[in-house]
């Protein structure tokens, strides 16, 4: 994902401090070591109003409480095979990838003179409206360890 810096200072678009993160990171890695030993069962299927939908969203871009914007919609055909193995086979978490709708979301994290913008990939089975604002929930859990998955919750911001 492409990093930019700017000087907005949008209270909302602030991240919790980094020991929000720190802690979260520590409990994935337990989280996902027990789901490398079998020890969790698989999440089944995301259910929620739009206002408050229940979001997929690489391991690696999840920024507890972080606030987001829908930048733009994801080809269906993208967003099926962003959902499956390398080798378009299913995973067990998903049976049916075309049931996601998935989008492209910019961050805005840091504060004064050190705001970056972060992009990233984000699906649901709800629909989210470009332009929308969402808070990322610090309630992640990991949704599919083959596709670095989690499963978080996003509440709708007013713009």
């Amino acid at each position: 994902m492409r990093e930019h810096t700017t000087t907005d200072t949008n209270a909302d678009d602030e991240l919790a401090t980094d020991e929000a993160r720190r802690s979260f990171m520590k409990k994935g890695a337990l989280v996902t070591g027990a789901a490398a030993l079998g020890l969790t069962g698989a999440s089944g299927s995301a259910v929620a109003q739009a206002s408050n939908p229940d979001v997929l969203i690489h391991a690696y871009n999840y920024f507890p409480r972080a606030t987001f914007r829908v930048v733009s919609v994801l080809a269906q055909s993208t967003t099926v095979r962003a959902l499956k193995r390398p080798n378009g086979s299913t995973v067990p978490e998903i049976q049916l990838p075309s049931d996601y709708n998935g989008y492209i979301i910019n961050f805005r994290i840091g504060g004064g003179n050190n705001v970056a913008g972060i992009d990233a990939f984000l699906y649901t089975k709800q629909s989210l409206n470009t332009g929308s604002r969402y808070r990322l929930g610090a309630d992640a859990q990991v949704f599919s360890t083959d596709l670095n998955l989690l499963q978080a919750s996003a509440n709708r911001r007013s713009s």
